[in-house]
């Protein structure tokens, strides 16, 4: 997927989705908000939705999208073998979807899904082909899927898109037209959890063909198979979609027509919000806090999200190629202040890589490793412009920090990406003794320069997308490209293979513990600023808006009662 990323115009927007609530004021989501008399659910007689992109989606082909825009698209109108949703409880569950049912072998490497009845828009039924096809076109090394190693558990997915094995010897297989098996290289943990993720919806290969380099690209060029159906793409203005009446599970399914309005400029979602053009919105303003808590007409949800804010560095740049020069840019970074002045509060300082919420056999993840290995290094460290002036020296340049020149390529241009912009030139002028250049491009191009290598510093977002550290580890394995720095380690890669070789909870975390020294303190790959935590307003008229921890915002249950 060479158009990258999870996430990362959140890198200065939208506090994202979660279902870990830290706060109040908003019922749970999962249960009924009110019945009549009869002890049917309340509705309005008119069900719509008027819903927010934070930015235009690159591209809606499964195999090609990353971005998290993408993802809220992807996930109301195509149906993977299963769906990731919130129970009752709140909490994430894994529910049977375009798969009824499953069965796995006695040795955990064999997976049986068996399909239900279910159609492409157009009619067509969706085939145990389909799936097969859209798994070996992501691992297809002439695609260039960016996801492409998430799907590295499947049995010679990796040889297949290292060319070094054949697409037939992938261990994906439509046993008939209900029936997709899969074989897997070893026992995966979390193997179910990648069913629902959109690197394995499946996709129709005469529509691929037949579309090309267009396919994902305009509404027409596709064709759908879950609760809505994507009638309109007015490119940086909005996306709307109607009620899919072929979908399988159609009478689930309330909200008729449903619309994805693109708004960057974070002044113009809030006022969309108070003015009701939109249905919530994510709030981290103090001004405008005050302003939603004064109508009465929202309710709010606070929740961590399993997602870290963090800084790359281009290692083929004379300047940081020098891994002293990187520790000290990470250093140099004031997290508790940023998150004070740029995130008014909403988010935890990112010492370490994997943020909390992720679990490994049962237990967080952070709990269980302790201490974040980038605050040791910094107690050991109290000087981060001494280390900058360690590392100017040892690449031969005037050791004096104002000499040098470095350039940091900001993904966007709005007034919200400035403020980031400005407060970093600030920090850095005032930690490092730098004059740190700010670029501007919009988030094509910062796709295009990031992954050509051409900038110093950028930074971006990640959220996890399953309940394991491995979906914070995997992505930085040698090939897995999904941020270029240019940077390779045997060593990290060799923890990595060796934690997915083995199910033992607890040496996983040893080996994930050990790679997360590597990456952010030993080579300083990466700079973690911020462990995301979220605070959305939505209309109280809302009702069942799913938001799973690893999921994407899901309308499927959606419905609105009481709509002014």
């Amino acid at each position: 997927m060479k158009t990258k990323r999870l996430m990362a115009t959140l890198l200065t927007l939208s506090l994202t989705a979660s279902v870990a609530l830290i706060g109040c004021g908003k019922k749970n989501e999962a249960a009924n908000p009110g019945t009549d008399s009869t002890g049917a659910v309340k509705m309005d007689s008119v069900q719509f939705l008027n819903g927010i992109l934070t930015s235009e989606p690159k591209s809606l082909d499964p195999t090609l999208a990353t971005d998290v825009n993408s993802s809220d698209v992807l996930v109301n109108c195509m149906e993977g073998l299963t769906r990731i949703e919130q129970g009752e409880d709140g909490k994430d569950v894994i529910k049977e979807a375009g798969a009824e049912r499953w069965e796995v072998s006695e040795d955990q490497t064999v997976w049986t899904f068996h399909l239900r009845d279910y159609k492409w828009s157009d009619g067509k039924p969706v085939t145990a082909n389909d799936f097969e096809f859209a798994i070996k076109r992501a691992l297809n090394p002439e695609v260039g899927a960016s996801y492409a190693f998430i799907l590295y558990p499947i049995k010679n997915a990796q040889a297949y898109n290292s060319e070094k094995a054949k697409a037939e010897e992938v261990g994906v297989k439509a046993l008939d037209e209900k029936t997709l098996q899969f074989t897997l290289d070893k026992p995966t943990p979390y193997f179910l959890d990648l069913t629902y993720f959109k690197v394995m919806y499946p996709q129709r290969e005469d529509i691929v063909t037949a579309q090309g380099d267009k396919f994902g690209t305009e509404s027409n060029t596709m064709v759908f198979c879950g609760p809505y159906i994507l009638k309109n793409w007015a490119h940086q203005s909005k996306m709307e979609f109607e009620k899919n009446p072929t979908y399988w599970d159609k009478d689930s399914v309330k909200l008729e027509k449903l619309t994805l309005n693109i708004i960057k400029e974070e002044t113009a979602r809030m006022s969309s919000l108070l003015n009701g053009s939109i249905d919530y919105a994510a709030v981290s303003k103090q001004e405008w806090i005050e302003k939603f808590d004064g109508t009465g007409k929202f309710d709010v949800i606070k929740a961590n999200t399993p997602g870290s804010n963090y800084m790359f560095f281009n290692q083929t740049n004379k300047y940081f190629k020098n891994v002293k020069i990187r520790q000290a840019f990470s250093l140099a970074t004031d997290r508790e202040d940023r998150i004070k002045i740029l995130f008014r509060g909403l988010g935890q300082p990112a010492y370490g890589w994997c943020p909390p919420t992720l679990q490994i056999g049962g237990e967080d993840f952070r709990e269980k490793v302790g201490i974040e290995p980038l605050l040791a290094f910094k107690q050991a460290n109290p000087d981060p412009k001494a280390l900058l002036i360690e590392g100017l020296k040892e690449i031969g340049e005037d050791p004096d920090p104002a000499k040098a020149s470095f350039t940091y390529l900001q993904a966007g241009t709005s007034a919200r990406e400035r403020e980031f912009a400005e407060y970093d030139q600030e920090m850095y002028k005032k930690n490092l003794g730098i004059d740190l250049k700010m670029e501007y491009v919009e988030w094509p191009v910062f796709q295009k320069r990031t992954d050509d290598l051409d900038y110093q510093i950028a930074g971006m977002a990640w959220i996890g997308d399953y309940n394991d550290p491995n979906t914070f580890f995997d992505m930085w394995i040698t090939g897995a490209d999904m941020t270029p720095t240019g940077w390779t380690n045997e060593k990290y890669d060799s923890l990595i293979k060796q934690a997915s070789d083995t199910i033992d909870p607890e040496k996983r975390t040893e080996l994930f513990k050990q790679a997360e020294q590597i990456l952010v303190v030993d080579e300083a790959v990466i700079a973690p600023t911020l462990y995301r935590v979220k605070n959305t307003y939505r209309a109280k008229y809302t009702n069942r808006i799913m938001t799973p921890l690893f999921g994407a915002q899901d309308f499927k249950y959606t419905y609105t009662n009481g709509r002014p």
